[in-house]
């Protein structure tokens, strides 16, 4: 691949790690984190659907959330690997490892422990912050048992006058156990430490939406200086005056034909940013604006994997 080539594919839109659009949904969240955070609350539950763009919207969040002054709080976060033992010592190590700390076999649980409190410390001294935010993935993945390291961290932490916010990230369908067994009397000092403050985080739920989203490729650009990721793909339709969001209406009218079929609440953000890129990068770029379909977004559609197989019509 000669240095054209690499310089065109390192455009955003194919490094899907550095594309971050704004939607409504994650306002609202930006929004409801803040007013946990500046109401005293020890942590809250975020549920959704499997990849309506949960991680990527409490990433790009985690370098927003401020102190009600309006100085930065430290944000980390850490996602739940699935194994087949379920130890707090997963956890600690888990903990070490998303922040860069060592951890070796020998190391006890309290080892690593200390270790990962210690790293928030002295990252609040450096910052000049008594609040910490710690965002916790996959939670779904945890036993009410593992919990008990996040209440360990909140309490000691406490004790050097430091606030640790949990954040919980999870699934909403595959939380549902885990959040009923949480709610056992022995659990109560988990439930309404972490979950009594839970939001649901939705994807695209109307044309608007689309159409806000969509705008976004019109306005945003690659380099800073260059042209809008529209005119970069479609620089002449662009000069005309063809914009990428006046299909937005087209695109949800199609998505509704899914939705309705399979019963799927909201056009998850990975699918959806999924057919945009392709239609954009590859069938309009290709064939122009003018060759324009409902077929071509239907393949866009099936090309970004919405329905797997194992989806049925309701």
């Amino acid at each position: 691949m000669d240095r054209s080539a690499r310089d065109f594919y390192d455009h955003p839109v194919f490094q899907h790690d550095r594309l971050h659009l704004e939607t409504p949904a994650i306002q609202g969240l930006r929004d409801e984190l803040h007013r946990w955070l500046w109401t005293g609350a020890t942590g809250g539950l975020i549920l959704g659907a499997a990849r309506v763009g949960k991680t990527t919207a409490v990433r790009t969040l985690a370098s927003q959330l401020r102190a009600r002054d309006n100085t930065p709080i430290p944000v980390y976060y850490v996602s739940m690997p699935l194994r087949d033992q379920h130890t707090v010592m997963t956890v600690f190590r888990q903990l070490c490892w998303s922040v860069g700390l060592r951890s070796a076999n020998h190391d006890r649980a309290d080892h690593l422990a200390d270790r990962f409190l210690h790293y928030i410390a002295d990252r609040a001294v450096e910052s000049d912050s008594r609040y910490a935010v710690l965002i916790v993935d996959e939670m779904q993945r945890l036993t009410p048992l593992q919990f008990g390291p996040f209440a360990e961290l909140h309490d000691r932490l406490r004790l050097l006058d430091m606030a640790l916010t949990h954040f919980f990230v999870g699934n909403d369908q595959e939380s549902s156990e885990l959040l009923e067994a949480c709610e056992q009397p022995r659990y109560a000092h988990i439930h309404g430490r972490f979950f009594a403050q839970r939001t649901t985080f939705p994807g695209l739920t109307s044309r608007e939406q689309v159409h806000f989203c969509l705008s976004q490729y019109d306005r945003l650009r690659y380099p800073a200086d260059g042209p809008t990721y529209t005119g970069y793909f479609l620089p002449e339709a662009e000069q005309q005056g063809w914009r990428l969001a006046s299909l937005a209406g087209d695109l949800w009218r199609v998505f509704r034909e899914y939705q309705t079929a399979y019963a799927i609440d909201s056009w998850g953000m990975q699918y959806f940013v999924a057919t945009v890129n392709t239609l954009l990068t590859d069938f309009l770029a290709d064939l122009g604006v003018e060759a324009f379909d409902d077929e071509m977004v239907h393949e866009c559609v099936r090309i970004s994997g919405l329905v797997p197989a194992l989806v049925r019509p309701a």
